[in-house]
Order: structure tokens, then C-alpha cells, then sequence
């Protein structure tokens, strides 16, 4: 009898043990769906403050890529950059992920489905900051080339090769100040270098301003980024278990550090301010789970101040960056991530653990893969679509109308000469 009573006791435990671990996965599939939906909401964000910031006669080209970059990111995350960044060039993994696609049976509620969702938020992420960076001249079809090859190879290989992946370069990178940022910034480099400026943009070596056509909506999409974050970087734990507070608290003062932080080396510019709180939250990714409150407000301090100190100096060398992605993604993320391995030393109230060395070497790394092979990348795709440029007359008349035959605000009689 006592046998029996053991026995059923054991049975008990087990189903209890079953449903305990069944719950934990539903738990982190919930979890991982929810802080990648938010994370998902800064392609809207992206697509505000962009928008924003370009004319009028190009708002919907600007849209366009923003949508057009997630929906062909979603198939080569599917098939190749999902495996990549996990196997690198281990073929037997992609065989494996391949046969399971095609069906439903996947276990523990699905858990590497909601990691591969959450996942591909943050690649769509990357590959949207270069949308920013080249608007107003290049061609649609070269864009679209060149955020599918970004979104199947470059960024998983990225990842690969970095904290995330293999550590091959094991910097510290909590949400992906480098990873995700800083390399989408650099990418945008490479191929701003490679397009050139647009028309009327220098005039015998001066800069002449161009202005975006809706700052409020800009804003409002720095907003709108700026809620998505805590998807970002909370999300980053991977696990409800480990979700951690002082990442929300260390993302806010970042986010506010950067926002004074443009506004006073912008002297009240209402468009750096907003790319401002970006840049804080660009550079509190790396060290936002090893760093104080304090750390994260002045990381965003010094990110915001980087931005339009940054964003001259690019001028000055005559590259043509509409929306500054560089200073905001760019310089942002180096910011963040060798200011981690300061403030993430326990001398300055961190958890420690943190190598500066490795951060350094990490920065250097992004820079020259994200700028060599985003230059490397925009000279092929212009010669496999016949040039990156649209034409000067297409340019002048605005890519809404001559790539997408409607003009954002159609009610309107708006010259776009």
C-alpha cells in the first residue's frame, strides 16, 4: 500500500513539475510576443520621425521603406538570418529549421517562434535606420536590395560574430547599442558615402539647409520610439524570470539625459531635442542592466550632446545625412557602449564585469564592418539596378511621384518643383 501511495504521489509531482514548466513557457512566450509587438511599434516610430523630416514630396516614399523593409524582413528572417545568427554557417541547422517551418508541431507553446519574433523586431530595427539616412535620392528598388541583403546576411552575421552570437568580438551589449544601432548607423554611413547629397544640399562646399516638411509629426514619432523602447531593452531579459527594474529605470534617465543633452548643445532646436531622446536611449542599450540610474542619465547626457556636435561635423565633410542617423544610431551607440564599460565599473556604481578593453575593441569593430560593408553594398546594388540615384528630374519632382505616382497629401495643390 505504501508502494501504491508513493507511486501515485510521484505520478502527482510529475504532472505538478509538468504544468509548473508548461506555465513558464507560456509565461515567456507571452512575454516575448508582448515586448516584441513593442518593439515592432518603432517601425511606426521610425517611419513619424523620418517622415517628418524629409519634404513633403517624399513622405511617402519615406513610409514606403519602412513598410516595405519589415514585410521582405520578415521573409529573410524566416529562412536565412534567424538561423544565421544563431548557427552561423553550420548548414545541418538550416536543413533542421527548414523542415520545421513548414509545419505546426512546435513544442514548449511555441517558445522559438516567440524568439525568432522577437528577434526579427530587432533586425527590422537595424535595417530601418538606413532608410533615414539616404532618403530624398535613392532609388526604391536599390533600397529594397539593400535592406534585404541587410536583414538576410550583414546583420545576422553581425550578431554571429558578436556578444550575442558566437563572442567572436565579446563586447558587453545588454539591447544592442552596437549591435542593432550602431550598426544600422554605420551601414547608413557606408551608403550615404557611396550615393552622395542630394541636389542643392552644397553650394561651393557650404551647407545649405533643407528642411523637413512636419517637425510635430517627427516628434511624435521620437515619442512613439521612444514607448517602444521599453520592449527594447526590458525585453532584452528574454525570460520573464529575469526581467529586471533597474533597465526601465536606467532606459528612462537615459532617455531624459538625452534630451537635455541635445537641447542645450542644439540651443533649443526642437528637431535635435527629439533626435536627442533617441540618441540616449541608442546608448543606454549596451550597459542599461549594469549600470546605476545615475550612470544612465549621464550616458544619455553625453549621447544627447554628441548629436548635433556630430551631425556638423558630417556636414562639414559633405556627406548628406537627412535624418542624422550617424550621430543619433551611429556615434550614439559608440557612446553607450564605451561609457558601459565606465559606468558599469563598481568604482562609478556599477555591477562590474564590464570590460572597457572589450568595448573599445567592440566599437572599432562596428565602425569599420557597418561603414565598409555599407559602402561595399550600395556600389553593387547601384550596379546590379542600373545606377543607386534616381534621375536629377525625378529627384527635383519628388520620389512619391515619380516612384510611388501619389503624392502624401493629394488634397492639396502642391508644386513639387
Amino acid at each position: 500500500m505504501a508502494t501504491a501511495d508513493l507511486f501515485t504521489n510521484a505520478t502527482d509531482i510529475h504532472t505538478i513539475v509538468q504544468a509548473l514548466i508548461t506555465l513558464a513557457n507560456a509565461s515567456d512566450v507571452f512575454f516575448l510576443v508582448v515586448m516584441g509587438v513593442l518593439v515592432f511599434m518603432m517601425q511606426w516610430g521610425f517611419a513619424m520621425l523620418e517622415g517628418g523630416q524629409v519634404r513633403k514630396k517624399n513622405a511617402n516614399n519615406v513610409m514606403m521603406k519602412n513598410m516595405v523593409d519589415w514585410l521582405i524582413g520578415c521573409v529573410a528572417w524566416l529562412f536565412i538570418g534567424g538561423i544565421l545568427w544563431k548557427h552561423g554557417f553550420d548548414f545541418s541547422a538550416y536543413i533542421d529549421w527548414w523542415s520545421k517551418i513548414f509545419g505546426t508541431n512546435w513544442p514548449n507553446n511555441g517558445l522559438d517562434l516567440a524568439s525568432w519574433f522577437f528577434g526579427l523586431v530587432f533586425c527590422a530595427t537595424a535595417a530601418t535606420i538606413v532608410s533615414g539616412g539616404v532618403a530624398e535620392r535613392i532609388k526604391f528598388s536599390a533600397y529594397v536590395l539593400i535592406s534585404l541583403i541587410i536583414t538576410a546576411l550583414l546583420y545576422p552575421l553581425f550578431v554571429y560574430l558578436g556578444p550575442w552570437g558566437a563572442s567572436i568580438v565579446p563586447w558587453h551589449d545588454y539591447a544592442g547599442s552596437l549591435v542593432v544601432h550602431g550598426l544600422g548607423g554605420f551601414l547608413a554611413l557606408g551608403a550615404i558615402m557611396a550615393l552622395g547629397p542630394r541636389i542643392g544640399r552644397f553650394v561651393d562646399g557650404k551647407p545649405i539647409p533643407i528642411l523637413g516638411h512636419n517637425i510635430p509629426m517627427a516628434v511624435f514619432g521620437a515619442f512613439a520610439l521612444a514607448i517602444g523602447w521599453y520592449g527594447f531593452n526590458v525585453g532584452s531579459s528574454l525570460a520573464l524570470g529575469d526581467i529586471s527594474g533597474l533597465v526601465c529605470a536606467t532606459t528612462t534617465m537615459a532617455m531624459a539625459g538625452g534630451g537635455i543633452g541635445a537641447l542645450i548643445a542644439s540651443k533649443k532646436d526642437v528637431l535635435f531635442t527629439a533626435n536627442g531622446i533617441v540618441a540616449g536611449l541608442v546608448a543606454i542599450c549596451s550597459g542599461t542592466d549594469v549600470v546605476s540610474p545615475v550612470g544612465g542619465l549621464i550616458i544619455g547626457l553625453l549621447a544627447g550632446l554628441q548629436v548635433p556636435i556630430v551631425y556638423r561635423l558630417i556636414e562639414k565633410c559633405g556627406l548628406d545625412d537627412v535624418c542624422g542617423v550617424v550621430p543619433v544610431h551611429g556615434t550614439a551607440g559608440v557612446v553607450g557602449a564605451i561609457l558601459a564599460g565606465i559606468f558599469g565599473m563598481e568604482l562609478f556604481g556599477g555591477a562590474g564585469g564590464v570590460s572597457l578593453v572589450d568595448q573599445i575593441i567592440g566599437s572599432v569593430f562596428c565602425i569599420v564592418y557597418g561603414t565598409g560593408l555599407g559602402y561595399i553594398l550600395a556600389k553593387l546594388v547601384g550596379l546590379v539596378t542600373g545606377g543607386l540615384r534616381v534621375s536629377e528630374e525625378e529627384e527635383r519632382m519628388g520620389l512619391d511621384l515619380a516612384e510611388h505616382k501619389m503624392p502624401a497629401y493629394p488634397e492639396e495643390e502642391t508644386s513639387f518643383a
